[in-house]
């Protein structure tokens, strides 16, 4: 990126509330043991209760009754970047989605009719549910956005991608503000596939949580919560072994001696350790890490950029499929 940009304002939805303080402690989470699907082992699982407010006040919504829990997570945490400076007009705000799994429910329900009824009784109410793009259309739709809308697909990094498009958009001056969201649903189907994965490991237990995260970048400006200072991503692998070699290159894009945010789960922790024994490492949160994939990415960036005691932390996101990234998260007040 060639200029820093500005945070300007986030949003949380995660089972723990609605809050910056909610992801402080994840022991503060309620979570329930969930089997896998069509198998008897059960594992811990952060939900989000949709009944509950203020999470809720969208279920009524029209174009929000049959949509997909994934657009009631997405659209609170957007809509509170938004309520916090309503100085910005929404209809020149563009906005970035990152997703790793998109709308599982729906998806599920779909393709179990499909395979149980016949394609000739396939639902075209569910099917559009499906679609990776729905939630964002919903969201801008309800909200008045009228600017640029892009969904990206990859594991946890893709959030770093998504942060790098805006970036683009911001320094081309196609547009002034970009609300960068990351959200993810939960469905028991992806319990057994993450066991097929061996992303349970008895050494690194983690538990799956569902919801979202957004905030809202601009140009650098003195009253902004943080800047984002440096983007690394596109550091690929196949392997772990490959993996560890990618973090390697990955970290080497930013200053060793600035503190590095503790953020890998499953199998990436060992990796993790073994690169960061040389660094400052600092953990933002207390209780075992729950993992919302792209959503914790985006808990992780806004957990960096309240920090008053670091000048700047790096936030690496640790994909388990494809990829390492990672953003360097400065205080506005120290640059």
């Amino acid at each position: 990126m060639k200029n820093p940009v500005s945070i300007l304002s986030f949003g949380i939805s995660c089972p723990g509330g609605t809050s910056a303080e909610a992801l402080e402690d994840f022991s503060k989470w309620p979570v329930e043991s969930v089997p896998e699907a069509g198998g008897c082992r059960l594992h811990e699982v952060a939900r989000i209760n949709l009944s509950a407010e203020p999470v809720n006040r969208w279920r009524m919504k029209p174009r929000l009754r049959r949509a997909s829990p994934l657009s009631h997570h997405l659209i609170e945490a957007i809509a509170q970047t938004l309520e916090a400076r309503p100085d910005i007009d929404p209809a020149r705000v563009g906005v970035v989605g990152a997703f790793f799994f998109g709308c599982l429910e729906y998806s599920v329900r779909f393709y179990k009719g499909l395979s149980t009824d016949g394609r000739r009784f396939a639902s075209p109410i569910l099917f559009p549910e499906t679609v990776v793009n729905t939630p964002l259309s919903h969201v801008v739709a309800e909200l008045g956005i009228g600017g640029p809308v892009y969904s990206q697909v990859g594991d946890t990094s893709c959030w770093v991608s998504a942060l790098r498009t805006a970036c683009l958009w911001i320094e081309s001056g196609d547009i002034d503000h970009v609300i960068v969201a990351g959200a993810e649903e939960f469905e028991p189907h992806l319990l057994a596939a993450f066991h097929s994965l061996r992303w349970f490991t008895a050494d690194h237990p983690f538990r799956i949580a569902e919801g979202a995260g957004a905030v809202l970048i601009g140009k650098k400006t003195p009253d902004a919560i943080a800047d984002i200072t440096r983007i690394a991503d596109g550091y690929t692998f196949r392997t772990r072994d490959q993996a560890r070699i990618a973090g390697v290159e990955c970290l080497g894009e930013f200053d060793i001696k600035a503190p590095v945010v503790d953020t890998a789960t499953s199998w990436a922790s060992q990796t993790a350790a073994s690169l960061l024994s040389n660094r400052q490492l600092v953990s933002l949160s207390q209780g075992l890490r729950h993992d919302g994939f792209t959503a914790s990415s985006v808990w992780n960036t806004i957990l960096a950029a309240q920090q008053p005691h670091y000048p700047r932390l790096v936030v690496p996101h640790w994909g388990l499929s494809q990829n390492i990234a990672a953003v360097e998260i400065s205080r506005a007040a120290n640059i």
